[in-house]
């Protein structure tokens, strides 16, 4: 039987790097992943990306939406073709869970191991949750569906906002344990030990093709500069839930994340296919219009919608 760990949060509170930490962990057994990605580009898959680990990406759409569901069932029926001890599941950071248990109880005939599904584990950034707590359903909805709540970014948050993040929890969810971390910097053995279904009942989920938020990819040309690149990502910023991806500036690569005004620019020492950043929007077709001028302003000739 393999263990089924979810893994959701609202976008950029470090999914990706908790699932970096439980491979490391696990390194040494049979483990699948399926990694979820909100837009057209799997980012997060080619960070996650190691010799031996068996991985499937899902893309364009929530795993929990009509638009990509019957992928997410396919990819789950034939991960359960290998002996797996534990399948991690990265969700996107829109994705809505309510209807995980239905989901495992439909493909329940048709998988060859079956599945023991260990509950979610939700992420929530430390720094944005009390301004994000209540922007769009889904993300109640991973909270509340949650088997263990993981507050990251512990070390940009006073103790009073510690507090406060601590009892809006609460709140929302009465019996999943509570971990504040930096950098999901947490003893996994604890963390997946103390991991259990959530006692909220089944819902069907909130993610469907009509709600969904606009995504936008942005070429970047090498020709850009850095000073030039900030400008841009500081202009669409307050229009966006998130924005990530590879870029080339010069001759140095760089990973990019950023949550609303939170932005993280990295050298990158690994090839990277494009150069290019994927966009979700927080003000729908509106998106389109601040890019443009955001690029007319500040790199019309090195960045292109």
């Amino acid at each position: 039987m393999t263990q089924l760990i979810l893994l959701t949060g609202f976008l950029g509170t470090g999914k990706t790097t908790l699932m970096e930490r439980l491979l490391h962990y696990y390194e040494d057994s049979p483990v699948g992943v399926i990694v979820n990605e909100f837009g057209e580009i799997n980012i997060d898959a080619r960070l996650l990306e190691k010799d031996g680990t068996i991985m499937r990406e899902l893309s364009n759409g929530s795993i929990f939406c009509s638009c990509i569901k019957e992928n997410f069932i396919k990819a789950l029926i034939d991960m359960s073709c290998h002996e797996f001890e534990y399948l991690f599941i990265e969700a996107s950071g829109l994705a809505d869970p309510g209807n995980m248990q239905q989901i495992l109880e439909v493909i329940e005939k048709y998988t060859v191991h079956s599945y023991d599904y260990s509950g979610s584990i939700c992420i929530l950034d430390g720094e944005a949750f009390l301004e994000l707590n209540n922007i769009l359903p889904a993300v109640g909805n991973q909270l509340t569906q949650a088997g263990v709540v993981l507050v990251n970014k512990e070390d940009l948050i006073s103790p009073a906002i510690k507090d406060e993040i601590q009892a809006e929890v609460r709140n929302a969810n009465t019996h999943a344990p509570i971990y504040f971390t930096s950098y999901c910097n947490i003893d996994i053995n604890t963390l997946v030990m103390n991991l259990q279904p959530s006692k909220s009942a089944s819902l069907d989920s909130t993610n469907t093709p009509e709600n969904r938020p606009q995504t936008l990819v942005i070429k970047v040309l090498p020709s850009v500069t850095m000073k030039e690149l900030q400008g841009f990502l500081n202009s669409i910023a307050p229009y966006t839930y998130r924005m990530k991806g590879f870029v080339t500036v010069g001759d140095t690569n760089y990973s990019l994340s950023g949550v609303r005004s939170h932005m993280m620019i990295m050298p990158w020492t690994r090839d990277i296919p494009s150069s290019e950043i994927v966009v979700i929007s927080a003000v729908g077709i509106g998106l389109t219009g601040a890019i443009a001028n955001a690029i007319n302003m500040n790199a019309p000739k090195s960045i292109k919608l």
